[in-house]
């Protein structure tokens, strides 16, 4: 098994007087081309608005879009029909499919900080916007999204699952893998195996032989996202 730390110090920085958003990956004009996704995952920002900030009408294709908010409240307006509010504890999925515009807007009086992940698609169905209530599993890596079934909500991604995790500190989780998996630290610390990981910092995970196993234990209340992604490489 492999494990590679990105430090939340190594990550790209678009910073504006109304955003400033940490890439995980090639985003916009900051290029690396060894660095342009990990698994099915082609974007994993996270985003600080300010109030009144925002991204206006603008279009996607072929990625489901899935936004975690973790303070402040996000809105969703597209081009068919989808809208909505989503604040911690409630997630949303954008399915692009062939093709959707959309904006987003803080919809709250303060910052909103919120974690935007993209993931590959080769579905050209017409988009679709889902919402619903999925927060972090205490103690535990919950389901939150899947293209699989089972989750809160669907991607249409069949390869990918998308987990999130709450542990105060002292405490241990197993991680769900697939293939490929990426972890990410929202907040607080946490050791996996020895490595120490702080807020904003990613670990890239390849089984590369066996089904394998690895826990992570919080050194400080920790929010942790996980993607598990059964596939053997990233398609553009």
């Amino acid at each position: 098994m492999r494990i590679d730390v990105h430090p939340a110090a190594s990550r790209f920085v678009t910073s504006t007087d109304w955003l400033v958003s940490r890439h995980s990956f090639s985003f916009g004009p900051h290029y690396d081309p060894a660095n342009v996704g990990f698994g099915m995952l082609v974007a994993h920002n996270d985003d600080v608005l300010q109030p009144g900030g925002g991204f206006s009408d603008h279009p996607h294709r072929g990625v489901d879009i899935v936004t975690w908010v973790s303070s402040g409240a996000l809105s969703h307006s597209d081009d068919v029909g989808g809208s909505g509010v989503v604040s911690p504890g409630v997630v949303q999925v954008l399915s692009a499919g062939r093709g959707v515009r959309h904006s987003e807007v803080n919809a709250s009086d303060g910052v909103t900080r919120y974690v935007q992940m993209w993931v590959s698609s080769d579905d050209d169905s017409a988009p679709a916007y889902l919402v619903a209530a999925a927060s972090a599993g205490a103690g535990d890596f919950g389901l939150v999204a899947s293209g699989s079934g089972g989750a809160p909500l669907r991607l249409r991604q069949p390869a990918a699952r998308l987990y999130a995790a709450a542990l105060t500190a002292g405490a241990a989780a197993a991680l769900p893998l697939g293939m490929y998996a990426h972890l990410f630290v929202v907040d607080g610390a946490a050791l996996l195996g020895e490595v120490a990981l702080l807020a904003g910092d990613a670990a890239r995970i390849t089984r590369t032989t066996g089904r394998g196993a690895l826990s992570i234990t919080a050194t400080a209340d920790a929010q942790l996202l996980l993607w598990a992604m059964d596939v053997a490489r990233w398609r553009p």
